[in-house]
């Protein structure tokens, strides 16, 4: 199903295109149903995962679809248990192939308010473990993730604190096994109102992280506040580093942050923002940083009008970038895509659909461009969600010939079913007070912080198969293992070797984690 409007679009750049005349490159998922977008992300195989919802508003499901490098859905995951919201928001792959999703979901919640929520699938779309971050009748929501090095993630978290609407910007840290390796929250300045708001993050040349997002903000001259882009930079363990807001003189830009990106050389960063201009006005701008969090300047791409924004820009070459952007009247301001210089430039633009919707991008292996968006049709009531390939020019592209091996991390075919958002390792404040698979009693560990040795007591009478207890780090990395002789006794275990700091003792059966026991070590 395709509106009439798309219908003669298509037909208009099948005929207006490239030299070739050949067919636009676009996809079009779930044309079936009400299925807003989410994200993309392009995969370790050359093929795409594409999120969005089922309904738009307090969905029951989310989809997540793999496809080729060509758009063609090779398999889908429906997620959720049809009762309880679920609603995903970012997403990240590892080097190992592992996905993570974050988001928000009411299934622990008595009063149906939201929680944060963190779930990670392996590279055969299977679940490995989720998170939830529990806070009875209290809302709380989960945005933006990134991957780490060492295959784990970090995930923003939005009004976890007392009262309501208290530390509305935390960051939690996660290994690859589903370990909490830290939280923290950050409260911010007077002059920010206590309005800041944390959306997206990435991670920093030096192993740090930067969250992106807005808040109202005032300069000591202003009786006012104003919604100002607002940045926040923290080392590799979460502590403070610096924040900056946009609407700081001389700059004065207020607005809207949606995305940041590193430049090539890793001296900058760029954001794609709205700016707000107190006349009313709003135009897409560039907003340029130091790594040290000073506004170097804001390049507006379009004159100031009644829509004015910009989403999700990344460089495609050392000097050039790719976006999505809005600007004109309400009547001409329909998104486009759009190349631009680092100083704000526009150097090419592109109409996709007669929306009101901006795009998500992304590159593929041959350095072409994705744009992934979504059209409302009135006729049936319901979004639709369009994905376009083009290429630095903004023409049509062609099919990719080349073949490639899809899935090659996952050793059997992936099947198209259902995961479901429970069994999840339950979080209040940063404790964990039950992981997904864990039954009480199994390991006990004491003295616990432990100085030169600590003693594992451990009772594995209910289990039958090989078992193994190891010490990992706050990494992951296996320190110390061994196999218990017997089914319920205890082993000391000599700590001398160990550094001060955070260790995680857990119990595998048959290579299945059982128990995850959190260890501090004190010199």
């Amino acid at each position: 199903m395709k509106s009439l409007q798309i219908i003669i679009l298509i037909a208009y750049f099948a005929f207006t295109g490239n030299a070739m005349a050949q067919t636009r490159w676009i996809r079009t998922y779930h044309d079936d149903i009400n299925a807003p977008y989410i994200n993309i992300l392009k995969s370790y195989d050359q093929g795409y995962l594409l999120t969005g919802l089922i309904n738009a508003n307090y969905p029951r499901y989310n989809w997540l679809i793999k496809t080729d490098i060509n758009g063609e859905v090779i398999w889908e995951k429906i997620i959720g248990q049809g009762i309880n919201t679920i609603l995903l928001y970012g997403m990240g792959m590892n080097n190992s192939g592992d996905i993570y999703l974050s988001g928000s979901t009411t299934i622990e919640d008595a009063f149906g308010y939201a929680d944060p929520m963190l779930m990670k699938i392996n590279a055969c779309g299977e679940k490995q473990w989720c998170r939830i971050f529990t806070t009875p009748d209290h809302p709380d929501y989960g945005f933006g993730l990134c991957t780490t090095s060492d295959g784990g993630c970090a995930m923003i978290l939005g009004f976890t604190g007392e009262p309501f609407m208290g530390d509305r910007i935390c960051l939690a840290r996660f290994n690859c096994l589903g370990d909490l390796l830290w939280k923290q929250c950050y409260n911010t300045a007077d002059s920010m109102k206590g309005n800041e708001m944390g959306m997206e993050i990435i991670t920093t040349p030096d192993k740090g992280f930067l969250i992106t997002g807005f808040c109202y903000h005032s300069n000591p001259e202003d009786t006012l506040a104003y919604l100002s882009p607002y940045f926040l930079k923290v080392d590799s363990l979460g502590n403070f580093i610096w924040e900056t807001v946009s609407g700081h003189h001389p700059w004065n830009a207020e607005g809207e942050a949606w995305t940041t990106v590193v430049s090539p050389d890793n001296k900058y960063y760029y954001s794609s923002i709205s700016h707000y201009y107190r006349n009313g006005t709003s135009a897409p701008a560039l907003l340029k940083m130091d790594l040290a969090g000073n506004v170097i300047d804001v390049y507006d791409i379009a004159t100031p009008n009644i829509v004015g924004k910009m989403t999700n820009a990344r460089f495609i070459s050392d000097s050039t970038l790719v976006s999505s952007a809005a600007w004109g009247t309400i009547i001409s301001g329909v998104p486009k895509a759009v190349i631009i210089d680092t100083i704000g430039n526009r150097l090419d633009e592109e109409f996709l659909l007669q929306n009101d919707y901006m795009a998500r991008t992304e590159t593929s292996l041959d350095n072409k461009l994705l744009f992934y968006t979504q059209d409302y049709d009135e006729n049936e009531d319901q979004f639709d969600v369009y994905l376009f390939k083009l290429n630095q020019q903004l023409e049509s592209d062609t099919l990719y010939s080349q073949l490639f091996n899809y899935d090659s991390l996952c050793p059997h075919q992936i099947a198209w079913d259902t995961i479901v958002q429970d069994n999840c390792g339950l979080i209040v404040g940063d404790q964990e007070i039950k992981v997904e698979t864990t039954l009480t009693n199994i390991l006990q560990i004491f003295p616990n912080p432990a100085g030169d040795y600590c003693i594992i007591e451990y009772d594995l009478s209910m289990f039958e198969g090989e078992t193994n207890i190891a010490i990992t780090d706050l990494y992951g990395r296996n320190l110390l293992s061994f196999n218990p002789e017997n089914t319920h006794t205890q082993k000391t275990i000599s700590l001398a070797g160990f550094s001060a700091g955070v260790y995680f003792v857990n119990l595998s059966i048959n290579g299945i984690r059982k128990e995850s026991v959190k260890l501090i070590v004190v010199k």
